[in-house]
């Protein structure tokens, strides 16, 4: 499997756990993740899309395990948002 796989398979699983965590927290969280976790749900579409995206070799393991480590920290809103962040972040260096 090569990382671009690895990385949106574990982007995936990271990203329905920040979600159902999303889904489950109050509306005045809510209001203030919901663009950020927008943004997080049209980067792993793009992402999807990109299969042969051309930095996909710049891809590390180290990315992939930043990816896998994040669905790991989901406790409060607080760490919500960091995680839509971080993840948001991460994908921004394959999708632009």
């Amino acid at each position: 499997m090569s990382n671009l796989d690895e990385l949106i398979r574990a982007a995936k699983a990271s990203f329905i756990e920040i979600d159902a965590a999303y889904q489950s927290s109050d509306i005045n969280e809510k209001l203030v993740m919901a663009e950020t976790r927008n943004k997080a749900a049209d980067q792993l579409i793009t992402l999807q899309a990109k299969r042969l995206i051309q930095n996909a070799s710049a891809i590390t393991d180290a990315d992939i395990a930043e990816m896998k480590n994040l669905k790991d920290r989901i406790d409060d809103a607080a760490q919500i948002q960091t995680a839509l962040l971080q993840f948001v972040g991460l994908l921004a260096k394959f999708v632009g």
